[in-house]
């Protein structure tokens, strides 16, 4: 599995990264897409496309703060014709072999029985845990949704987190996330 970064060599991905990024999430969890160009343009954010022998396979977006090596996991998804066939482990694997080196956040919705997704948060969280990543015990709110942080350490605090996102997104689009801390619990 290879990541193919869009703004450059994987440039023939872009329009089936859009595409997946259109239909894969909720609209009211994506960001206008000429808000991620400018944060591209920005540095701040990088486009992925997950390529497996030059077929497109899905996506990773990731936010970016290059000068204190962190990053956040911001989309992630499998094109549906290659689901359940490895790809999603690959391409995780993939991302936290590049980012090794950096302070990796992932951010999953919480874990919620009467959520009409709830099935799908717990095998969600049950695939990060198995491919690698651990709870950090932060639960956060940020525009208007509850997420648990996970990162490969298991070891962020709110205001690291908090921290990130004013470095990397444009201070009224913080202001606009609201990020709040819900909960704390010991590991």
């Amino acid at each position: 599995m290879k990541l193919v970064n869009i703004a450059d060599e994987g440039a023939k991905y872009k329009w089936q990264l859009y595409d997946l990024y259109d239909k894969a999430f909720p609209e009211q969890e994506k960001k206008p897409l000429h808000v991620m160009e400018k944060l591209v343009a920005d540095g701040k954010m990088e486009m992925l496309a997950m390529v497996d022998e030059d077929e497109f396979a899905g996506l990773a977006i990731n936010l970016i703060d290059a000068e204190q090596d962190r990053a956040l996991l911001d989309y992630y998804a499998i094109a549906p014709e290659k689901r359940n066939s490895g790809y999603g482990s690959m391409g995780l694997e993939a991302l936290l072999k590049k980012f090794k080196n950096h302070k990796y956040i992932f951010e999953i919705e919480t874990q919620d029985e009467k959520a009409e997704n709830a099935e799908e948060r717990k095998r969600r969280k049950a695939f990060y845990l198995r491919n690698g990543l651990r709870e950090t015990g932060l639960f956060v709110n940020v525009y208007d949704t509850d997420f648990e942080i996970l990162t490969p350490d298991g070891e962020l605090t709110f205001w690291e987190y908090v921290d990130f996102l004013r470095e990397v997104m444009y201070e009224e689009y913080v202001q606009i996330l609201r990020p709040t801390l819900i909960a704390m619990k010991k590991k």
